[in-house]
């Protein structure tokens, strides 16, 4: 998938995700907002997907200015073009003077009886890019300090990027204007952290680089390698902010582990640090270290409801045509979950962490085997065999997976 369709996909499901996140545990809808599920034509499929390929700035030169433009009709057809690779779910766009509107239902793949999360997002015109004024979640309103902290966080990382240089809202057009350079998606992505947190990963960050560096190309390196190494790191800074050293480690080793380089926006005209990426792997699978890394990443956060949310979502999408549905990548996730949570929560259990790492993390400390876990279910599969995740099938699984990892020698100490 090329450049500009990876971004407008991430940015749906991250978005989606996010929103159902805040609203699983509150409400679900059994209707969709969006009433019509739009199938689309062998030919609006080729025009969507021709419209990225040639809005993908692989080819522009640094510094090219490039207006894309969509009616409504066109950003309905590629919003449901987009959310089709998400999974599930429904898509309505309406464009108006300085105002748009935007409704999406994200229909759940494990619940059975097909209900949805539904998203009301309106955006008002600013001066160069639009604002958001209302968002609901099934029909209920996110509170506006939340909102407008979103908005603004996103807002200053688009400014600090240089990317985008407007959007204009028109009825029936949107014209989005963006300058492209090479940095501009890393610096998006550092810009929505602290510019104080930021600077603890760069650290973080020059701490695995030359480690990698000095490593073989071909070789994969173990995940709890590079764990010991940030940890251990972040154990030599002060005792009062351990918590807050932890999560500046994990979000670096997240980055490292998914080969996503993180940036100084303060420093926008500074050359690039030179990315020294490695494969890493957790019980010898790399899929496992991703997993295990971005549930902790997103649970130091602060989100570790939204972190099982991602994972059981991603892997029940998967049953519906990717990988299948994992056990092991289940336990991954639910694993970097609490590692999460007990190396970025209270001072105490943070400086445990650090104290483990300095003596060296092994893949026993932090994953539980994946003997015996089933993987590669069919979405018809998984019903037949798990009726659905609330199942009691599924559960004696789940909490099967919970005991192995409570029996984790690292987790006990952790934890007592």
């Amino acid at each position: 998938m090329r450049t500009l369709t990876k971004v407008l996909a991430w940015l749906s499901t991250l978005t989606l995700l996010l929103f159902a996140g805040l609203a699983v545990q509150v409400v679900r809808d059994s209707r969709p907002l969006v009433p019509q599920d739009r199938t689309l034509t062998g030919a609006e499929r080729l025009w969507a997907s021709q419209w990225l390929a040639a809005a993908t700035p692989r080819d522009r030169r640094d510094g090219e200015r490039v207006t894309l433009t969509l009616s409504e009709d066109q950003a309905n057809t590629l919003g449901a073009y987009l959310i089709d690779r998400v999974g599930p779910g429904r898509v309505a766009v309406r464009l108006e003077r300085d105002r748009a509107r935007l409704v999406a239902s994200l229909g759940l793949p494990w619940d059975p009886r097909g209900r949805f999360i539904n998203l009301d997002l309106s955006l008002v015109a600013g001066e160069r890019l639009p604002r958001i004024e209302r968002a609901r979640v099934a029909g209920l309103p996110l509170p506006q300090a939340l909102v407008e902290t979103l908005a603004e966080r996103l807002t200053a990382a688009l400014d600090q990027s240089r990317l985008i240089q407007r959007v204009a809202i028109k009825p029936d057009l949107a014209l989005l204007t963006y300058e492209w350079h090479r940095e501009a998606l890393a610096e998006v992505g550092s810009g929505l952290v602290s510019a104080d947190e930021r600077t603890r990963m760069l650290r973080y960050q020059g701490e695995l680089m030359r480690y990698g560096a000095g490593r073989p190309k071909r070789a994969a390196i173990p995940l709890p390698v590079l764990l010991t190494l940030v940890l251990s790191a972040a154990g030599r800074q002060d005792d009062a902010v351990a918590p807050t050293e932890n999560r500046a480690a994990i979000l670096a080793l997240a980055a490292y582990v998914n080969r996503q380089g993180i940036r100084d926006p303060d420093q926008p005209d500074a050359a690039p640090p030179r990315a020294v990426f490695r494969t890493v792997e957790l019980r010898g699978r790399a899929d496992l270290a991703a997993h295990f890394m971005t549930s902790a990443a997103i649970t130091a956060g602060g989100g570790n409801t939204l972190a099982d949310l991602v994972g059981l979502y991603k892997e029940l999408s998967d049953s519906q045509g990717g990988s299948g549905f994992s056990f092991a990548d289940l336990a991954a996730d639910r694993a970097g979950t609490r590692f999460g949570e007990v190396a970025t929560g209270e001072r105490k259990s943070a400086r445990l962490v650090q104290q483990a790492a300095a003596s060296g993390l092994t893949e026993a400390d932090i994953m539980p085997s994946i003997d015996g876990l089933p993987e590669g279910f069919s979405a018809a599969a998984f019903a037949a065999a798990f009726q659905d995740t609330k199942g009691p099938a599924y559960r004696r699984l789940t909490d099967h997976i919970e005991r192995r990892i409570d029996a984790l020698p690292f987790m006990q100490s952790a934890t007592r």
